[in-house]
């Protein structure tokens, strides 16, 4: 599976770029994915809240696959943002969402397609956190059961369960824009709880708060709003996710 496998050979943990297909205009992209490469990132996902359309999808993944030798992992938030030209899909269930649509009816209708092609799926357990005063945009669009930040057992429940359903990885996400980053203490609780590779996401703006992340226990980081906004700053993301050597901070911290 490609989040073991990536694991063990960098020894490290890693990093994926988001790309959202209706935020960042395909020619906009082969400069910044070579960007990302030279800094070190391990894979490139490609989605996002909002809704786009199959063709723009088809060339945001060309033109990545084109740019960079890298795995491009589809991160849909539908049945119909799916592309044969990725190589994995993550096959993803939001496990805290009341919505039956989101939970497995998106990805009964999506599985025939990737039966068809030669996407490989990752099976992966995406549970939202809330960490902000306005709701971000996977708030707005579906109902959750609300993990707040002191949710800390509530997350490791799901984690927990996640793995007991054969879920192959964990996705902590707050959500992108959101105010804060998933809090480093939910992050640890999580990580104690499960065997699985843990993914955060949402809320990573500075060095600082993903080496936090990265020293908590998550075994992949994702950004993807920095690269919209500015991506001078993802190059020393990068480089703190990956430095060797602990990173002091105060535990009993939320952010």
């Amino acid at each position: 599976m490609l989040i073991d496998d990536l694991i063990a050979e960098k020894k490290k943990v890693l990093h994926f770029t988001l790309i959202d297909p209706d935020k960042q205009a395909p020619e906009e992209l082969p400069k910044r994915i070579e960007a990302c490469r030279r800094w070190g990132t391990d894979a490139v996902m490609v989605g996002g809240s909002s809704s786009f359309c199959q063709r723009l999808l088809d060339e945001t993944v060309k033109v990545i696959k084109k740019a960079a030798d890298l795995p491009v992992i589809l991160f849909p938030n539908s049945s119909a943002a799916v592309s044969r030209y990725a190589d994995y899909i993550f096959f993803m269930s939001l496990l805290n969402a009341d919505d039956p649509r989101v939970l497995i009816r998106e990805q009964a209708s999506a599985a025939p397609f990737v039966a068809r092609t030669r996407l490989r799926p990752i099976s992966m357990a995406y549970i939202v956190v809330s960490t902000s005063r306005q709701p971000t945009a996977i708030e707005r669009r579906v109902a959750l059961d609300v993990i707040g930040p002191h949710g800390l057992e509530k997350a490791a429940d799901y984690a927990l369960a996640a793995q007991y359903l054969g879920m192959s990885c964990v996705y902590l996400e707050a959500g992108s824009g959101a105010d804060h980053p998933v809090p480093v203490r939910m992050i640890e609780a999580v990580k104690r709880t499960i065997d699985v590779p843990l993914i955060v996401g949402g809320g990573i703006r500075s060095a600082g708060q993903a080496r936090r992340i990265a020293e908590a226990g998550a075994d992949v980081i994702v950004t993807g709003t920095i690269v919209e906004r500015d991506i001078s700053k993802l190059e020393s993301i990068i480089a703190a996710v990956k430095r060797q050597g602990p990173l002091k901070f105060r535990a009993q911290r939320l952010y």
